[in-house]
């Protein structure tokens, strides 16, 4: 048996989907709606990070969420995740990964 914030989570997310549907024939040019292209992996990992971010603060404030957005600009643009458990843009580029020793810098003469 479902609790009451499951059933409801899920006659929100039919409904929802439903209205995402009807709303994408009525834009010129649709004639085909595939629903295995829907995709919240990229959504759920944004507001994973939010909440990694937040630490144990599970309800930030407008400005927190802001400063906590750009601070993930920032990481987004400088690391490559390896692995997580959402589709799509989880490798690393073969050129970041190199195991030869980096070059050694001659010793200053005190």
């Amino acid at each position: 048996m479902l609790s009451a914030e499951t059933r409801q989570g899920l006659r929100l997310t039919v409904m929802s989907f439903v209205e995402l549907v009807q709303y994408a024939f009525t834009i010129p040019g649709v004639s085909v709606f595939l629903s295995n292209r829907v995709c919240q992996d990229p959504l759920e990992n944004f507001f994973g990070q939010q909440r990694q971010r937040g630490r144990a603060h599970e309800n930030p404030s407008v400005s927190e969420f802001i400063r906590n957005t750009q601070a993930l600009r920032v990481i987004s643009t400088t690391c490559n995740t390896i692995r997580g458990n959402c589709r799509g843009g989880a490798t690393i580029s073969e050129e970041l990964i190199n195991a030869n020793p980096l070059a050694k810098r001659p010793r200053r003469s005190p």
